[in-house]
């Protein structure tokens, strides 16, 4: 036999049943949600071969030996270079200034004009010619200073001796000079040129510097990327999402959908609950009890709600009440007790799906409480639970020939404090189960008729142990999704 304490307790399985609808709920809202794509995309990206290709290659990345490290000393290696140092010199110096001011300003063609002139011989064929005039002509009165001749000649005196002139000689024939005529647009100073406008460019320095960064990877968008995906990785929603996906932990979420409800909200909702069978509703007009029954089912008058408990008290009392005379017919008699029942087939009735209750009821011998499906002729009967002092038990009563039989299962459990029972009905089988433990299957006389609930107490043999109880937290059905 299976003793109560060895199921798992009623408390702790509705807390895991709580925190796993909680979950359910979390799930599914981050199930369809954009954080769940963003995250699943940055996913794929960050674990791509691709990506780790260029995350190891961009810190992988160094100044050292790379084209920019070469291409530096290169040019530092021309910097160094006396052709392009002497160059560098007299480029922009006072005296290369100078130099070509003097040229710019006419002196040294003004110059080789007059030494052409006077190399030439005109110079002194016009100094040969005066003389002759002068002789032949005692008359003449001119004068050989001045002449353009003799004006040219003193000129290019005036210009051999002036500082300028004598200073253009000199750097004509400097080894500075001539080195920057040999440098000045040579292929030599292009390279130069070329390479320094490379290596002082905005672009050259930021390609330097980020080879020389140690956190260079920081700046990509990968690594924003990265950063994006640990983020939403270290969510609480997307770690709840990735502990359920693709387990079978949200299966009954799946597969069933919540039909009828009840929780008892501090009352007792009698447009859900009537207190009288509809057999008797459309014979007698109120209750009745049958051959074995020692009570009158006493209407509501039994039943209270507080604090979201439904509760049926079975108690002593003496009260007048129908009976069923199988010989006679309907009758009045005296009872000793009265209790009561309750059923919803006015409201709500079912055929097959998930039917669980949570109950508990008290440990008093003659007293059989239940918790049913019933069809309205009650011709046919789930019993969900029923209960004798620590006897629990489960079934199904069928009609056969006008006869009714009764298909009893033994639940296996000693009834001490709330349980939680529930039945799975489905066309070819009922199974039973106590605080989530399988205690039997029924195959044979499956119902197939919409049934609704029914809560009752009896009493089958005298008691002085009164009043009996039957707690009932909350009862809830499900029916299969499509």
């Amino acid at each position: 036999m299976f003793l109560f304490g060895k199921l798992k307790s009623t408390a702790k399985i509705e807390q895991e049943r709580k925190q796993l609808s909680d979950d359910y709920q979390k799930y599914t809202e981050v199930e369809d949600s954009k954080k769940l794509k963003d995250f699943l995309a940055l996913k794929e990206k960050v674990e791509s071969s691709s990506f780790q290709s260029r995350k190891k290659e961009v810190e992988s990345l160094q100044y050292k030996g790379s084209p920019e490290e070469k291409l530096m000393k290169q040019f530092s290696e021309l910097e160094k270079n006396q052709k392009i140092v002497g160059y560098l010199q007299l480029v922009g110096s006072p005296d290369l200034k100078r130099a070509k001011k003097i040229k710019e300003d006419g002196l040294i063609e003004r110059f080789n004009e007059l030494e052409q002139f006077v190399k030439s011989g005109k110079y002194q064929k016009e100094l040969t010619d005066f003389n002759q005039k002068k002789k032949a002509d005692k008359d003449f009165k001119g004068t050989w200073e001045s002449t353009e001749a003799y004006k040219k000649h003193q000129e290019l005196e005036r210009i051999k001796s002036s500082d300028d002139f004598i200073f253009y000689g000199k750097f004509q024939q400097s080894a500075q000079y001539k080195n920057y005529l040999a440098v000045n647009e040579s292929s030599l100073l292009n390279q130069y040129e070329d390479m320094k406008k490379e290596v002082t460019s905005d672009k050259f320095k930021k390609r330097v510097a980020y080879l020389e960064d140690k956190d260079r990877y920081k700046e990509t968008d990968d690594y924003k990327d990265l950063l994006k995906f640990q983020e939403l990785e270290k969510d609480l929603g997307i770690q709840l999402y990735f502990k359920y996906h693709g387990s079978n932990e949200f299966k009954f979420f799946r597969e069933w959908t919540p039909s009828f409800v009840e929780e008892f909200d501090n009352k007792l909702n009698k447009e859900v609950w009537s207190s009288i069978i509809p057999i008797a509703e459309k014979g007698p007009g109120q209750n009745f009890s049958v051959k074995g029954q020692l009570q009158s089912f006493n209407n509501y008058k039994n039943f209270e709600v507080d604090n979201s408990i439904l509760t049926l008290e079975t108690h002593a009392e003496k009260v007048d009440g129908l009976f069923w005379d199988e010989e006679l017919g309907f009758r009045m008699k005296s009872y000793d007790y009265t209790s009561g029942i309750l059923h919803s087939l006015d409201h709500f009735k079912q055929e097959y799906g998930l039917f669980e209750v949570k109950m508990k009821a008290s440990k008093i011998k003659g007293v059989i409480t239940s918790v049913s499906l019933v069809t309205e002729i009650e011709d046919e009967c789930i019993r969900l639970i029923s209960v004798e002092n620590y006897k629990a038990s489960g079934g199904i009563v069928y009609t056969n020939h006008d006869e009714k039989l009764f298909s009893k299962l033994n639940l296996k459990f000693k009834p001490n404090g709330y349980v939680i029972v529930s039945v799975e009905w489905s066309p070819e089988r009922i199974e039973w189960k106590v605080n989530d433990k399988v205690m039997g299957t029924i195959t044979q006389n499956v119902p197939h008729e919409k049934m609704g609930l029914r809560i009752e107490s009896v009493v089958v043999k005298p008691s002085n142990n009164l009043p009996h109880r039957l707690d009932i937290d909350w009862i809830k059905c499900y029916k299969r999704k499509k």
